[in-house]
C-alpha cells in the first residue's frame, strides 16, 4: 500500500508539473527559453542561448558564442516591460559582460573581455512555444584592446 501511495502522489506532481509547463510555454508568457543567438556586426558570431525570468521584469541572459578561432561566455541581466496593445511583445534594456577565449595558436592566447548593453524586443507566440528576439547592443571591448563596437542580435528561442 505504501508503494502505491508513494507513486501515486510522484504521478500527480509530476502531471500538475507537465501541465504547468505546458501551459507556460503556449500561453503569451514564459519563465524559461533556450535556442540559438547570432549577432552581427564586425563579423558574426553565434550559439546556444538560454533566457530565464527571475521575476515579471527581470531576467538573466546567458549564451555560448562561437566564432572562427575563438569561443565566448555571455552573461546578460535584462530589464522587460510590457508593449501596451501588443500581447506576448516587450521592450528590454540591460547590460553584462562578454570573455572570449581563443582556440586556435594562430590567434594567440590573449583573452579577451567586453562590456555589453542590450536594447531590444522579446515576442512570445501565443499558442506554441516559440520566442524570438532582437537588439541593439553597444559592445565595449576593455581586453586585449580598447575598442568600441556595435552588434545587432537575433534570437530563436523554445520556451517552457
Amino acid at each position: 500500500m505504501k508503494k502505491i501511495t508513494i507513486i501515486a502522489v510522484a504521478m500527480i506532481c509530476l502531471l500538475t508539473f507537465t501541465q504547468t509547463a505546458f501551459s507556460q510555454s503556449t500561453g503569451s508568457t514564459y519563465r524559461t527559453a533556450l535556442g540559438a543567438k547570432m549577432y552581427f556586426g564586425d563579423g558574426s558570431l553565434g550559439g546556444i542561448n538560454i533566457k530565464h525570468f527571475l521575476n515579471s521584469r527581470g531576467a538573466l541572459d546567458a549564451s555560448l558564442l562561437f566564432e572562427r578561432g575563438f569561443l565566448g561566455v555571455e552573461g546578460l541581466y535584462e530589464w522587460h516591460d510590457n508593449i501596451n496593445g501588443a500581447r506576448g511583445l516587450k521592450w528590454y534594456v540591460g547590460g553584462g559582460g562578454l570573455i572570449v577565449f581563443p582556440t586556435r595558436d594562430k590567434y594567440g592566447d590573449d583573452v579577451g573581455f567586453a562590456l555589453r548593453g542590450t536594447l531590444g524586443l522579446d515576442y512570445k507566440f501565443t499558442g506554441a512555444p516559440i520566442n524570438v528576439s532582437f537588439d541593439l547592443n553597444p559592445v565595449f571591448n576593455l581586453a586585449p584592446s580598447t575598442d568600441f563596437d556595435f552588434w545587432a542580435g537575433l534570437a530563436f528561442r523554445f520556451t517552457f
